[in-house]
């Protein structure tokens, strides 16, 4: 906790305050993630499977030395050289299929990436709107503690003038300290919100315009997603094509010179090798790697199909919850005007001396309850329209 603070001050120190936007925003926290950096890193891997898949040759070469000789048994003179190279070869389609496996993996990994990146914006936007709310909470309480503060002074002067009795004076005063409590807790959650938003972003100032518009509609096919799960299956369906194709292990052609002699009287011999070794196909190879690749696919599926019927709901219940918060706005705004205007009323009796210090504090607490209230249903209205925009895949 205590190295989680010092780096939190330290940005603080280190990192201006400026305006910057959404987007930028996602770019840093895109910066720092370890999970994107290792997606990005996976690039040239990626790049690295379609130049093997592009190659001449399925494997590598392999160069062969061979001697044979009698000068351990009878010494007749028997001596025979032989150097040659064995080149692994494509077996029939073979190729094509390495080809289409490796596309498909690297736009799984294009796709993995746009994925990554929704997800990091939906971290983004909660923790973003967390810290509005602590910040707008801190604003209340504040507000809260100077208006709780005034009552005090003002109930202790009429107490030394004999217009309030004692206990008036200890109930404001206590107003006022629970005041100043909540101003301190909402404080403390206001670092944790900001120490959770400058870890995902390596910076502390949100963006100068938050609010994002919102336009309600059915579940887009290019959602990162849905892409990514879409992409999975291709890879999958490469994966087992592949798996067809190479049946064995690949062939060899084997090219070589030898060099020999069958006694000490006899010249030596020069001859070219020309070989093939072919493996053969078993299910005891086969079955296990077709299976495994068919069952990837089987996997891949239904996973599309989850994701597609969990993007569904989730769009289904942001567009709803995006209604209702619009609905217990303005019901809260309402209520707020209501309680505002009722403690006005009661104050100018209370100044009167016509109503108890009781009474004024309760229609304090409500204006402050309502106007909380009211808050609340603003960044929820604000957070509604950014979990429909996730949902929908929209990214900053």
């Amino acid at each position: 906790m205590r190295r989680t603070l010092l780096i939190f001050v330290g940005l603080l120190l280190t990192n201006p305050v400026y305006a910057v936007s959404l987007r930028a925003t996602l770019d840093q926290a895109w910066e720092t993630s370890p999970q994107a950096q290792i997606l990005e890193a996976r690039r040239a891997e990626s790049d690295a499977q379609i130049v093997a898949a592009n190659s001449l040759l399925p494997g590598s070469p392999a160069v062969i030395l061979s001697h044979r000789g009698d000068q351990l048994t009878n010494n007749a003179g028997l001596n025979e050289w032989e150097a040659g190279i064995a080149l692994p070869i494509w077996l029939p389609g073979q190729r094509d299929a390495r080809q289409r496996q490796a596309q498909a993996g690297k736009g799984s990994l294009e796709a993995s990436i746009r994925a990554l990146r929704l997800k990091l914006a939906g971290e983004l936007r909660e923790s973003i709107w967390q810290v509005r709310q602590t910040q707008a909470q801190i604003q209340l309480d504040e507000a809260r503690a100077r208006t709780a503060k005034k009552l005090a002074d003002d109930v202790a002067r009429r107490v030394r003038a004999g217009e309030l009795a004692r206990t008036d004076l200890n109930l404001a005063q206590n107003e006022w300290r629970t005041a100043q409590a909540a101003v301190l807790l909402s404080r403390t959650r206001l670092l944790q919100a900001q120490q959770t938003y400058a870890t995902l972003t390596g910076m502390t100032a949100l963006p100068d315009d938050m609010s994002e518009s919102v336009l309600p509609k059915p579940l887009p096919d290019d959602h990162p997603l849905l892409e990514d799960a879409r992409k999975a299956i291709e890879t999958a369906q490469a994966q087992v094509r592949l798996a067809i194709e190479s049946r064995r292990d690949n062939p060899e052609l084997g090219l070589g010179m030898r060099r020999e002699r069958g006694s000490l009287n006899d010249p030596y011999a020069d001859s070219v090798i020309i070989s093939m070794r072919l493996p053969l196909s078993t299910d005891a190879r086969n079955l296990p790697l077709i299976s495994a690749a068919q069952t990837a696919l089987a996997d891949a599926q239904s996973q599309y199909n989850r994701t597609r019927l969990t993007l569904e709901f989730q769009i289904q219940q942001a567009e709803q919850s995006l209604q209702a918060t619009g609905q217990l706005l303005e019901m809260a705004q309402q209520q707020r005007a209501a309680t505002q205007e009722n403690l006005e009323l009661i104050q100018k009796s209370f100044d009167l001396g016509e109503t108890d210090l009781f009474a004024l504090l309760r229609a304090r607490a409500a204006a402050f309850d309502a106007g909380q209230a009211c808050n609340q249903q603003e960044i929820a209205q604000a957070l509604s329209r950014a979990r429909l925009n996730q949902a929908l895949g929209v990214l900053p």
